[in-house]
């Protein structure tokens, strides 16, 4: 399954080719027709670029989601909104740790000092956190999805993209929904919101949403299920209308979180572990009778996550003739425990590698992360009516972050919530390594600030043309402190972590961003524009370094060039919305994790986490959006995303340790350091995919509406969605990737002539699909462990409105 891709543009120019020529005949067609029309899609207005403005007029590679959609499909998670978008790909190490790669820029690190590629907001308020990025969708006006570099008005940190959620508002009418599920595994969900005016000028507005899962995965030592949920979301908002000019927007929210443990599967073996023996995860796995279902899970240690999130966010809004002033002020502060089975097997009772699997897995460890977050922003924003001769927006940006963080490795596990040895059928006369053997504890704080200040403006060249340029400073500085203890544990070992120690150092970045745009309005509902832009990410530092010198060791940032071409229409009558974006990304220094055992580290036997700057990639794709309303009672609609990313230029700074703990030679394919094997062995990786990076991604749906008079209406809705392999560590080894899946998913709804009730009948993966949504790997990439998606699954949802 493991290949090396050589970039090509054949796809991109035939697919430019196709949408040209289709895009030609539908010009033909439209100016040609004489039927009445038959109605169609709606303009979605969005803020992406700071001001309200169509969708389609947006020269920007964007994907909108009304909530109106969001509710229909039932998306609940950031993981649904990537299945929707081209380009996007959502995977999890843990619910504190997402991997959202667009466009194959994604981020692996977890450590305090470390920075995302995606820009995630809610309400122009930046969600620094990485363990609160990930929460209840729920009573949303829309989402937005901004796919590349977006450097000028986002600034650090959205190389990737930005994902931005805007909530609803409180209303002047008094309005109130409320929302019911009930599902297969103990699926429980209510929600509601209730929204109205509470004087003349003051508007007020609840909602809520909690959910409850009893799990699908069964432990094979107890029959339980363990990987349940319970989530709880609320959110309340204040709208005072201080003049007709001037108003002020307050925001309080919080989220709490119990959610159960999230299994690891073995999926892969290699090297020394592939003998039937307990260095060997798969023949662990069949001695204990779970192998082969990865809804069966043989851990011994039962994992956990518990999450409260709360935040504050003042919105000052002050209308002129001549600009709006906006003001956004956050605080926010979430606390995050974790802990997880690392394999998803029972712990070791034998150091000897050569005894039978059922003795346990030899190489057990159980991880463990405590994160505390405080997060303070300022944006001070000035933006100019719109629709002049020249259109502008210009802001400040300020952030304080501060986020302390302890990770721990436990061997074989950290004594949380333990199954008792006598429940679990290990071989005769085993007897299990106690709890907290050996631990292994990496201390992170990290204090940070950040400010910038951007502008951009549009020309309008003439009534179809205009010109858009912007620039962005940047700065960020960063206060590290890292220690390393490995003295708690019942054998005061150095395993990942290899000494006691406490070092401090700090490092600062800046950067201009800008963008260049040039946007044609070739017909009334058609636009053809042209851009370039760029983007970077802060550097950091390693988040559970080894050694002291590794801790001090920041990496640097990285940046991405992006040449762009775009099409966005309305055809026949607006029955038919197709949108498409052929680009090109230079991207540099990047920022690689890899987990593997290092050459100037051999005596830790499980290897360790480290992130450089050693590579370059070019990455080029294809994204098209469709709908296409067949008639007034049938739509098509869906995505597609071809994707090229690539390694051009990446041999890791630090050598590997070579095979046979550093007395073989390199392996084929690397490069030997020097004559000695102990020296170690520097990986070319150049060439190969980076990781989440599928060459081609789809999601296609078919919606139906039927209109039964008093009886009310029906809606029948399929869709299917495509993802192609992709890989998650930068060798492209076959046991480290997601393989190419299929799911399918179809509802049935009913609402009464009012549309005060909703009842939907839903499926989710309907052809029972086995997939895996994440996967990692130890050793230097010789056994890997998977997450698994969810089977099939389905329930009814009744929503109330009035």
């Amino acid at each position: 399954m493991s290949r090396t891709k050589s970039v090509s543009t054949k796809p991109l120019i035939l697919s430019v080719a196709i949408s040209s020529i289709l895009a030609g005949q539908a010009f033909a067609q439209e100016e040609a027709a004489e039927e009445a029309s038959q109605g169609g899609f709606e303009q979605i207005i969005i803020t992406a670029q700071k001001r309200s403005e169509s969708l389609q007029e947006t020269p920007l590679a964007v994907s909108a989601f009304t909530g109106d959609e969001l509710r229909e499909d039932g998306v609940a998670s950031v993981e649904d909104i990537g299945s929707r978008t081209p380009g996007l790909v959502f995977a999890a190490f843990s619910v504190g740790q997402p991997e959202i790669a667009i466009r194959g820029i994604g981020t692996k690190e977890d450590g305090a000092a470390a920075s995302d590629s995606t820009v995630i907001s809610v309400d122009d308020v930046y969600i620094a956190a990485r363990t609160a990025q990930v929460f209840d969708i729920f009573d949303l006006e829309r989402v937005e999805v901004l796919r590349g570099p977006q450097g000028t008005l986002y600034g650090k940190n959205s190389i990737g993209g930005s994902i931005n959620f805007i909530t609803s508002k409180p209303t002047e009418d008094v309005t109130a929904r409320g929302r019911l599920t009930v599902g297969e595994y103990g699926r429980f969900d209510l929600g509601g919101m209730i929204s109205g005016g509470l004087s003349e000028n003051l508007l007020g507005k609840f909602s809520f949403s909690n959910r409850n899962y009893d799990g699908h995965i069964t432990n094979i030592h107890t029959g339980e299920t363990h990987d349940d949920r319970e989530t709880m979301a609320w959110r309340g908002q204040l709208h005072y209308f201080m003049t007709d000019d001037l108003s002020f927007v307050l925001t309080v929210d919080g989220a709490d979180d119990d959610i159960g443990d999230t299994y690891r599967v073995p999926v892969g073996s290699a090297g020394d572990s592939v003998d039937n023996n307990a260095n060997n995860p798969l023949a662990v796995d069949a001695a204990f009778g779970s192998a082969g279902n990865p809804y069966l899970a043989a851990n011994d240690e039962i994992g956990a996550t518990d999450r409260t999130v709360e935040g504050y966010a003042l919105k000052v809004n002050w209308e002129t003739e001549d600009f709006t002033f906006a003001s956004i002020t956050s605080y926010r502060e979430s606390d995050f425990l974790w802990w997880e089975d690392s394999e998803g097997l029972p712990g070791l009772s034998s150091f000897n590698p050569a005894v039978d699997p059922q003795f346990g897995f030899r190489r057990d460890v159980t991880d463990t992360a405590v994160e505390r977050t405080v997060q303070f922003t300022q944006e001070l924003r000035l933006v100019s009516p719109g629709g002049e001769k020249f259109d502008w927006v210009v802001g400040l940006f300020y952030s304080k972050e501060k986020i302390d963080r302890t990770e721990s490795f436990c061997i074989p596990n950290c004594g949380f919530n333990v199954i008792p040895q006598e429940q679990i059928d290990y071989a005769p006369g085993a007897t299990r390594i106690p709890s907290n053997f050996i631990i292994s504890k990496s201390i992170q704080a990290n204090d940070s600030i950040s400010w910038a200040a951007y502008g951009q403006g549009t020309y309008k060249i003439n009534d179809d043309l205009k010109l858009t340029a912007g620039l962005r400073y940047s700065y960020e500085e960063k206060d590290v402190e890292f220690g390393g203890d490995i003295d708690d544990g019942v054998v005061a070992a150095g395993v990942f972590i290899q000494e006691n120690f406490w070092v401090t150092d700090s490092d600062d970045w800046g950067n201009v961003s800008g963008r260049v745009v040039l946007d044609w309005q070739a017909m009334d509902d058609v636009m053809i524009y042209g851009s370039i832009s760029n983007g970077f990410k802060s550097g950091g530092y390693i988040g559970s370094p080894s050694t002291p010198e590794r801790a001090v060791q920041s990496y640097d940032e990285e940046t991405a060039i992006n040449y762009e071409i775009g099409f966005k229409s309305f055809l026949f009558d607006s029955t038919v919305k197709l949108n498409t974006a052929l680009f090109y990304t230079d991207y540099s220094d990047l920022q690689v994790t890899r987990f593997a055992q290092l050459a100037d580290n051999p005596t830790n036997p499980f290897g360790e986490f480290i992130t450089e700057n050693a590579a370059s990639a070019d990455i080029q794709g294809l994204e098209v959006e469709f709908a296409w309303m067949a008639t007034d009672n049938l739509e098509f609609g869906g995505s597609y995303a071809y994707l090229d990313a690539t390694y051009k230029d990446f041999t890791p700074n630090v050598a590997n340790l070579a095979p046979g703990g550093g007395t073989l030679p390199c392996a084929e394919g690397d490069n030997a350091v020097s004559t000695n094997p102990a020296d170690g062995c520097i990986p070319d990786f150049s060439g190969k995919t980076l990781r989440q990076a599928p060459e081609n991604m789809l999601h296609v749906y078919a919606r139906y509406f039927h209109d039964m008079g008093d009886a009310g209406s029906l809606k029948a809705k399929v869709s299917y969605r495509f993802q192609d392999d992709s890989f998650y560590d930068p060798d492209n080894n076959d046991i480290t990737v997601i393989p190419d899946y299929t799911l399918w998913d179809a509802q049935l709804s009913w609402s009464d002539t009012d549309d005060n009730w909703l009842i939907t009948a839903w499926v989710k993966n309907l052809t029972d699909e086995e997939y895996r949504t994440h996967v990692y790997s130890q050793r230097n990439s010789q056994i890997a462990f998977a997450n698994f998606g969810a089977p099939r699954t389905y329930g009814v949802t009744i929503e109330y409105t009035f």
